[in-house]
């Protein structure tokens, strides 16, 4: 399906959502709201695709909302922001599949929401993460105040929000909020190359795994604990678990359908 401000494209059981709007740094008018939650959500119900790259075309990963927007649908910010932005966040972050975001340039303001609710980042050299709306007497909106909070402690996330302070690539490295940093030029070829090896693991596990990790972050161990179980006994003996075991036994690599 093709789209006005995304593309759209799945490879190896990969999809990629590129937003398409470089010379507005990829900032956020209401076509892309749309646009990015009509593509998460097909990604999300599509059981053939495994893993979800976002990223941004040009020099940037999205610079926020775009403030040049003159006339929108939505009654006001509020109205915005729990009808349009809420609801694709949210797809991304019960994606029944990890997602990864490659981030090419500055995530900032609500971009960095968005790069932030991926479970997984790689990042060019010169991207960084910025939560720029104190500059304009704003707050945090997007969900950011709680997914940089929970990433790197209250502390250190009021301080880069209250003085919208850029995070560098190699301070989201040594916080652990990228998992890995590359050169720009390497940023597409190493991407594809860890989304595709993603793709080939127990699409079962990838699932599994990212739902108990999201819900251990608000549970008690004991509560945790129990989910582990339930999952655990549940997919025991499935055809994925027997296939993973078989290869173990056999020396090759397992082939999940």
């Amino acid at each position: 399906m093709s789209y006005q401000t995304i593309s759209l494209d799945v490879e190896n059981r990969v999809a990629t959502i590129t937003i398409n709007r470089p010379k507005m740094m990829n900032a956020f008018n209401e076509q892309l709201i749309w646009d990015m939650g009509d593509a998460t959500e097909k990604v999300k119900n599509d059981s053939q695709i495994r893993v979800l790259v976002i990223t941004g075309e040009g020099r940037g990963f999205s610079a926020g909302a775009d403030l040049t927007e003159r006339e929108a649908s939505w009654s006001d910010t509020k109205d915005a922001l729990l009808r349009g932005y809420h609801p694709f966040l949210k797809n991304i972050i019960e994606m029944p599949k990890p997602v990864i975001g490659s981030v090419n340039g500055a995530a900032a303001g609500i971009g960095a929401a968005l790069a932030m609710a991926c479970d997984l980042r790689i990042m060019a050299k010169d991207a960084y993460i910025m939560s720029v709306f104190s500059n304009i007497a704003l707050v945090p909106d997007g969900g950011l105040s709680f997914l940089l909070t929970r990433a790197i402690g209250y502390a250190r996330a009021l301080e880069y929000a209250i003085e919208a302070k850029k995070i560098s690539s190699a301070d989201c490295l040594t916080m652990g909020i990228a998992n890995k940093v590359v050169e720009l030029d390497d940023l597409t070829a190493e991407t594809k190359k860890w989304a595709e090896h993603l793709a080939k693991r127990s699409p079962q596990a990838l699932s599994l795994t990212k739902k108990l990790m999201n819900d251990a972050l608000t549970q008690t161990y004991d509560e945790t604990f129990k989910a582990e179980a339930e999952a655990q006994n549940n997919i025991f003996g499935s055809a994925e678990n027997m296939e993973g075991v078989t290869a173990f036994l056999e020396k090759r690599e397992p082939d999940f359908k």
